[in-house]
């Protein structure tokens, strides 16, 4: 197609002007209403280019990526909290803080009396042999340990200095306490001191844990004997008594840990290590090219990209701002242009104008909430916007409004071309096939369709960038599933959907279209005549949907219930009367013109009373138009005394015209396959030229001046009509008339 030339619009199917004169007041209300229409739309751009805005320039950085180039710090400084630092000085801190242990020291002093005891009988003994035998058996005495003491002890004054050594050597030892083995656990055991405290005592004394572990304590040259020894006068007699004592003091503990009180210090300790923080100047590497950027990465990231949003200056934030309000006005405005041409019923109404501003609004949110977390979650709400205005209007829209959702999405995230790509090729592999639903399966199967678009963008856009080839295959799954999750979405969501926008899909027109239906059951029963004249003109009028392109499915259920409302005075019509009298013969014109016109009202009725979707309703209100009752008023006129024609305003139906390609085409098959039943012999040429008649009688009447036909297409429906018609009324083979017996 040649750029610059305006493309030719069809021709209407209106064969006279529209010269009728608007009341003030309807004008008024024309006027009041393209002024709300027009507030929402900017509302609408304020609040999207707000939303796509956001709090400033977006942050395209996500954990797998490999820059190209170094990242340097572009701000002039900014501080980062350090929390491997500062945790590690905490624990530090917190480690440091040595055991608490309480002293029992009464076992030490027992035995130290003990062994002045031993001292006391050794001296009064001549011999070894004259011991006691428990003591014998208490202390491991041989004959030169007891020649030693008796030695040292031999006199009053001598056994008097000996207590008091004994009692200096064992001074240390009930001050400093002994460990158990299972006193500290296992993480206690690295500290190479503890703090003691006495019994009553609230003020520890730091000890070396080697004077009181037991395992040193026994060691003849470690510092606890060295001191035992040290108390007497003479050495060999130290190390004698330490010989009989050190077995005694490694398995008498009097240590006890107090892991309470430890542990309160040590988280007052831990909590009072102030935050350790690194500083970042400008210039600073933070990423090396082609180095993978990890968690710790990101978040150094995002503190230099708030630093950097934090000290931009007004003038900037305002420009960024204003190109942000013209992009976002200049595709409202393509949108809002492309919905008057194509969509002019949407354009014009107030209520579905707002409920598409919201979804896109809503979208655009979601959208950003999801993309806080590097899971490309962000594609859900964009490919199941997608899918409902494609399902709600047309795929063609749908592409468009994705176009604008996807750029929009990409500015606010920073994430590039590659991204708008991904989002768009993707959503849009999902909205091409979504024309009709007319199965469970096909939202999942659309949801497929966008798994696989996303996947194979994701690797044609990863590799054709250099990214790294694990990043890329992570990136795709995750957006081939979301494709298929939006899909079971959409699945979810069809009731609101078709609440939400006033629209039925084929699923739901399908159930309408079950002959158990509640409404169908009670045609069947009161009006048999009226039901298959329903399900032939369905049969017909769906043929001459699908022809043109519109759609056919709503066409024939809409059929099914168009004269529901004759099923209340059934046999005031044709097709119910079985050969008896015609109720219409004793009654005045008019009040048959009022009982035939008034099974449309009836029927509008009991659709809403029995929940029938608007687009049936409006099926079943349009399907005669404003057309006349030509029979009843020629009989009116018949019967007119004076002369003078009526008035054929009292002979029409309410109306409206048919406002939609499916009214007009519904009004056209309701009409031939009636008239169709009054041939004799309905022929191809009496049936073709019945139903032109027909169309000439309802296009001279602006009947389809409403709806949005072209002649063209009113032109392929009455092919369609004749050719249906003609299969049904085909001839047959006429057989020999059989004899009886």
């Amino acid at each position: 197609m040649s750029i610059g030339k305006r493309r030719s619009k069809p021709t209407r199917a209106q064969l006279r002007p529209a010269q009728s004169v608007e009341h003030p007041s309807v004008r008024d209300e024309q006027r009041r209403s393209r002024l709300v229409r027009f507030s929402l739309v900017a509302a609408a751009v304020i609040l999207t280019a707000a939303l796509v805005h956001g709090f400033g320039t977006p942050f395209t950085y996500r954990v797998g990526q490999r820059p190209s180039r170094p990242i340097l710090t572009a701000v002039d400084s900014f501080r980062r909290f350090d929390p491997v630092s500062t945790n590690a000085q905490k624990r530090a801190k917190a480690e440091a803080v040595t055991p608490i242990l309480d002293n029992a020291p009464a076992p030490i002093l027992e035995l130290a009396q003990q062994l002045i005891d031993l001292v006391d009988a050794v001296a009064r003994a001549g011999i070894l042999a004259q011991l006691d035998s428990k003591m014998l058996a208490n202390w491991p005495l041989d004959e030169k340990a007891f020649l030693d003491i008796r030695d040292a002890a031999d006199s009053p004054e001598r056994r008097e200095a000996l207590h008091r050594q004994i009692a200096e050597a064992f001074a240390p030892l009930s001050i400093n306490g002994v460990l158990g083995p299972d006193t500290l656990t296992r993480d206690e055991q690295n500290h190479t001191r503890v703090r003691v405290r006495d019994h009553g005592s609230t003020q520890p004394r730091i000890v070396e844990r080697d004077l009181i572990l037991p395992e040193r304590m026994v060691k003849p040259d470690g510092a606890v004997a060295q001191g035992f020894i040290r108390a007497f006068t003479g050495a060999d007699l130290g190390k004698t008594l330490f010989g009989l004592v050190a077995d005694k003091l490694a398995s008498t503990p009097t240590l006890k840990f107090d892991e309470k009180q430890t542990k309160i210090e040590r988280e007052t300790a831990y909590n009072s290590v102030a935050e350790a923080f690194r500083d970042y100047e400008k210039g600073d590497v933070l990423v090396d090219q082609d180095e993978r950027i990890s968690e710790d990465h990101l978040a150094v990231l995002r503190l230099e990209h708030q630093a950097a949003n934090t000290h931009r200056s007004i003038p900037d934030r305002l420009r960024r701002l204003l190109g942000v309000f013209l992009l976002v006005a200049s595709l409202f405005v393509i949108a809002g242009f492309t919905l008057t041409r194509t969509a002019p019923d949407l354009a014009d109404s107030t209520k579905r104008l707002f409920v598409l501003l919201l979804l896109v609004m809503i979208t655009l949110a979601i959208a950003q909430v999801l993309a806080i977390q590097p899971w490309d979650a962000e594609l859900i709400p964009v490919a199941l916007a997608g899918m409902i205005l494609a399902i709600a209007y047309t795929p063609e829209f749908a592409l468009l409004a994705t176009f604008g959702m996807a750029l929009l999405t990409s500015v606010a995230l920073g994430s590039g071309l590659s991204h708008f790509l991904v989002l768009m090729g993707g959503t849009a592999a999902a909205v091409l096939p979504l024309r009709t639903v007319r199965t469970r399966t096909k939202p999942i199967l659309v949801g497929l369709c966008a798994a696989a678009g996303y996947f194979l963008l994701t690797w044609a856009t990863g590799l054709f960038q250099g990214n790294a080839i694990e990043l890329v295959a992570t990136d795709s799954l995750w957006r081939a599933g979301w494709g298929l999750m939006a899909g079971f979405f959409l699945g979810g969501l069809l009731p609101f959907i078709e609440r939400g926008f006033g629209i039925v899909t084929g699923i739901s027109l399908l159930e309408l279209g079950d002959i158990n239906h509640p409404l169908l059951q009670e045609l069947v029963r009161r009006a048999p005549g009226t039901y298959n004249h329903s399900v032939t003109v369905g049969t017909i009028a769906e043929a001459a949907a699908d022809r043109i392109g519109a759609n056919g499915l709503l066409v024939r259920i809409g059929a099914y219930f168009h004269d529901i409302g004759k099923m209340l005075k059934p046999h005031y019509f044709v097709e119910n009367q079985a050969g008896g009298s015609n109720k219409h013969d004793g009654l005045n014109p008019a009040m048959s013109t009022l009982i035939i016109i008034g099974h449309v009202k009836d029927g509008y009725d009991l659709g809403r009373q029995h929940h029938l979707p608007k687009p049936i309703l409006d099926l079943i209100e349009q399907h005669h138009g404003t057309t006349l009752v030509e029979y009843f008023y020629r009989e009116a006129n018949r019967r007119n005394e004076d002369g003078t024609a009526l008035p054929e305003s009292s002979f029409r139906y309410p109306g409206p015209k048919p406002q939609s390609k499916e009214a007009g085409i519904l009004m056209l098959a309701d009409a031939v396959e009636s008239a169709s039943r009054t041939l004799s012999e309905p022929t191809s040429a009496r049936l073709e030229g019945l139903i032109n008649d027909l169309l000439r009688k309802r296009l001279e009447d602006g009947q389809f001046d409403e709806c949005g036909l072209t002649l063209r297409e009113i032109a392929e429906i009455r092919d369609s009509l004749v050719k249906s018609l003609i299969g049904i009324y085909h001839g047959r083979v006429k057989y020999p008339e059989q004899r009886t017996a």
